[in-house]
């Protein structure tokens, strides 16, 4: 597609945040309702877990694929395909009762979320100059923040006055109208970079030590990040017993802090050069989620504040690491090297959203499943951080 002459790059930046942020309202449009399927359609909080890790299964396995089809198509054709299959499946999942179709559904807005989110990503990068890299990723996940919030807030309040329903399929349908609004949005903006259309780089990407690192450490991040912000707003539920007022409150803050946390986390990252140091800094701040591991019953107030720092922490620190892919490869692997990035991170969310859910409801409570989130976040700051700063100062060198 041929730019638009004039055109500035950061309009095709927020047509890829508007993609992965449509997204992600169909993604998080089940974790604030986990306790009516548990209690309403007689599901086990494993099975409701379950409707998050096959989303995220299916995540992980098209993301391995994306950066290939991105390469071969482009990146934006194939985010579309990924926005449209998120908007069909979304509303077939308001659709039925089955709890295997439901599974179906969910799996496929997981293929959806893969085939946009790398090809958004080195799209993003690819636009941008490279002092400007960790800014536009930033800029990107504020979108995955947006959305997340709108989940968070919108899906229980929509529940209640219609039915669980409405929330997919009105989510499934802004996903339908936003992928022809970003075709236009993006076509304006032509990348700076050209990948190579016909080596994909897995090659190049797995003899990297530095990207195989990244890639464990993104791993464990998503595994402390989507335990937040899946179980979170049921413990906030069935535990502390707050109203539906309180929650979607609690909920909405805890995803929006992510709005200013990728966008500070990705300025400071491209100001200070340390973008591994703005990393560490923010996943210091889920430990906070000891408070949970040690009470069932915490003031509202520690909660919301809890949720939050955890929120904000995750995201921010989340954001310097996507953007070290295109650093550590070469030009061609680019777009593999994110989809291989994306799909650790993914498997990472996999294990947690199952795990958790199985702790849960196997009587082990949230306390404990907030333990291993914890001990999680703390690998990450002590261990796998500094790893990864010390690889990527190795692979600076070399080049």
């Amino acid at each position: 597609m041929r730019a638009r002459p004039g055109c500035s790059p950061w309009v095709g930046v927020a047509g890829a945040a508007l993609a992965v942020g449509l997204n992600y309202l169909v993604i998080f449009s089940v974790p604030p309702l986990i306790t009516t399927f548990v209690d309403d359609l007689g599901l086990t909080h494993a099975q409701a877990g379950a409707l998050m890790s096959v989303c995220l299964g299916g995540f992980l396995v098209s993301s391995l694929l994306s950066g290939k089809l991105a390469s071969r198509f482009g990146a934006i054709p194939v985010v579309t395909a990924g926005l449209v299959l998120t908007g069909v499946a979304s509303i077939c999942f308001g659709l039925t009762d089955s709890l295997a179709v439901m599974l179906v559904c969910r799996a496929s807005i997981g293929v959806g979320g893969g085939l946009i989110y790398a090809p958004a990503l080195t799209f993003v990068t690819s636009v941008l100059p490279a002092a400007r890299a960790n800014l536009g990723v930033g800029v990107f996940l504020c979108g995955l923040s947006i959305g997340g919030t709108a989940a968070f807030f919108a899906t229980k309040l929509l529940e209640e006055a219609l039915d669980w329903r409405w929330p997919s399929w009105i989510y499934g349908a802004a996903a339908l109208v936003g992928a022809a609004l970003v075709v236009v949005l993006t076509a304006g903006a032509a990348p700076r970079r050209q990948a190579a259309s016909r080596s994909s780089g897995y090659r190049a990407v797995a003899a990297s030590p530095a990207m195989r690192v990244l890639c464990v450490s993104l791993f464990v991040a998503l595994f402390v990040a989507y335990g937040v912000f899946t179980w979170i707003p049921p413990y906030l539920d069935a535990s502390a017993g707050f109203t539906t007022g309180q929650i979607s409150l609690a909920s909405s803050l805890m995803t929006l802090a992510g709005i200013p946390a990728t966008f500070g986390a990705g300025w400071l990252a491209d100001r200070t050069g340390r973008p591994l140091l703005i990393a560490a800094t923010g996943f210091a701040l889920p430990l906070s989620l000891l408070v949970f591991a040690l009470t069932d019953s915490p003031l509202y107030g520690t909660a919301v504040m809890v949720a939050t720092l955890s929120a904000l922490g995750i995201s921010g620190g989340l954001a310097p690491m996507y953007a070290l892919p295109p650093v550590l490869v070469a030009e061609h692997a680019t777009a593999s090297a994110s989809g291989i990035a994306a799909a650790a991170a993914m498997a990472g969310a996999v294990t947690s959203t199952y795990l958790g859910g199985w702790i849960v409801g196997e009587g082990e409570g949230y306390g404990a499943a907030f333990w291993m989130y914890t001990l999680a976040a703390a690998l990450t700051v002590f261990a796998l951080v500094p790893i990864v700063a010390a690889n990527v100062r190795r692979a600076r060198l070399a080049t």
